[in-house]
């Protein structure tokens, strides 16, 4: 009888462990179909985002467009105003008891583009086949990222325990509990103009860089203001006359221009120096900026039509000292090399009898802030132009310890399979006027890259789930 038993009881345990190995590939096989189910959807609509990022050019068209797209999912949704719009997704039965999660996603008509990424997480998960508690998806419609809409946006949709995601695009993935203030500016100066004396004319534009908001790639950015800029301050202080008859590019003081042109007129004798200067400046242009940005371009070319009239050559020297001297650029590094400070020249207008030149600075420092404050307006001062704050963006943060941070790294390792290290964002999020506004604690800010897409939508999704298992 005992030697029955030593045969059966290794039987035994081999059949528990086989029916706990199928259980867990069953489990798995679940929990892989449901990540490779949310990737997909993702990707499929970052697909529809972007064939219709024209429609968020204007609030009107992106209002019709969103709530056209929630009526087709069957989706209930909220307007506040012209420019908020809060697509609801009710609680599953079981998941009553959990706190709300909001998604956030604002969205600038002058960079459409921009949040193609946060919609389409956003979407993807509204429309998920996967039960989990009460989600709301806050569209907000944003002007040179002032985040003045979030004022728009009742308290009782926001409620006392819900956890915001606030979604962003950008070039390094990172989940931030602190993010940087921000100070936009406008430098302004009357500019007279004149008749023309010289016969040639030159066209000189970059175009199809990507813009966006400046972050701590900003060196490696094709930006036309600076490029052409500082090409033109090198040939006036190498002595070589032109007039400047216009010099414009950029819509904002806080987005990267994705365009910029100058059109100047020059004696005929100076055309083949010029355009030899101009053929080194290409090469060298398109040997920094092409492999990362494929379709950007710089060009130059002989305009048919002359303009009529010219920049005062005092009014134009100090425009181009101005813009060779600012700021621009990586700002600050700390004792370990991170970037705490940038400062970006992102708009320049010459029209309309006056001279404009919009640029912004973003820290997470306060005194370097200040510090870059007092350079720009000594700058500006230097050349006659006249400096004002158009808006101010307050330092975010909150602690890396809290409960919240903890079960952030808890859920973001279920989801990866790796420690989640926060990162802070140098540039400015809305997090700053939804924590002020809502005085919520539980916030956090995700900026995605192309290739961290999907794995920001699992680990939200994972966070929507809870200690539940899948799945």
């Amino acid at each position: 009888m005992k030697k029955k038993l030593y045969f059966i009881f290794p039987l035994i345990i081999i059949v528990i462990a086989l029916i706990a190995a199928g259980v867990y590939l069953y489990i798995k096989r679940i929990d892989d179909n449901w990540q490779s189910k949310l990737s997909k959807k993702i990707e499929s609509y970052q697909e529809v985002v972007e064939d219709s990022s024209s429609s968020f050019e204007s609030v009107d068209a992106a209002n019709d467009w969103l709530i056209s797209w929630a009526n087709s999912k069957d989706i209930s949704y909220t307007k506040y105003g012209n420019n908020v719009l809060v697509m609801a997704r009710k609680s599953s039965e079981e998941f009553k008891s959990q706190p709300t999660t909001i998604l956030f996603c604002d969205y600038d008509t002058d960079n459409p583009s921009g949040s193609v990424r946060s919609i389409a997480i956003a979407m993807a998960i509204l429309k998920s086949n996967i039960e989990f508690g009460e989600l709301k998806v806050i569209f907000a419609a944003d002007k040179d990222r002032n985040f003045n809409s979030i004022n728009n946006i009742p308290s009782e949709e926001i409620g006392d325990n819900s956890s915001i995601f606030v979604l962003s695009s950008g070039n390094k993935q990172m989940y931030s509990l602190m993010t940087g203030g921000s100070k936009a500016y406008s430098i302004d100066k009357q500019c007279a103009f004149e008749e023309r004396k010289k016969d040639v004319a030159i066209k000189i534009s970059v175009n199809k860089a990507p813009g966006g908001v400046p972050d701590t790639k900003i060196s490696n950015y094709p930006n036309g203001v600076i490029l052409i800029g500082n090409f033109l301050a090198k040939l006036q202080s190498d002595a070589i006359n032109f007039e400047l008859a216009s010099f414009n590019g950029g819509k904002s003081s806080s987005l990267y221009p994705s365009s910029a042109e100058a059109v100047v007129v020059v004696n005929k004798d100076d055309v083949e120096r010029i355009t030899t200067k101009l053929e080194s400046l290409k090469e060298n242009f398109a040997d920094k900026y092409q492999d990362d940005y494929e379709d950007v371009t710089l060009d130059y070319e002989q305009l048919q039509d002359l303009p009529e009239k010219v920049i005062n050559k005092s009014d134009s020297s100090k425009l181009l000292s101005l813009i060779y001297t600012m700021i621009n650029g990586i700002y600050y590094k700390d004792d370990e090399g991170e970037v705490i400070a940038i400062s970006s020249i992102n708009m320049v207008n010459t029209g309309s009898e006056s001279i404009h030149i919009k640029m912004n600075t973003s820290s997470l420092s306060s005194a370097k802030l200040s510090e870059m404050e007092q350079n720009i307006s000594t700058l500006a001062g230097l050349s006659e132009f006249n400096l004002s704050n158009t808006n101010t963006v307050p330092i975010w943060s909150k602690s890396k310890v809290s409960d919240f941070a903890i079960s952030l790294k808890e859920y973001y390792k279920r989801s990866n399979s790796d420690e989640l290290e926060f990162v802070n964002s140098v540039p400015s999020q809305s997090t700053s006027a939804l924590s002020s506004r809502f005085k919520t604690h539980n916030i956090l800010s995700i900026t995605s890259t192309e290739d961290s897409l999907t794995e920001d939508g699992k680990f939200i999704m994972t966070y929507l789930l809870g200690d539940t298992k899948i799945l």
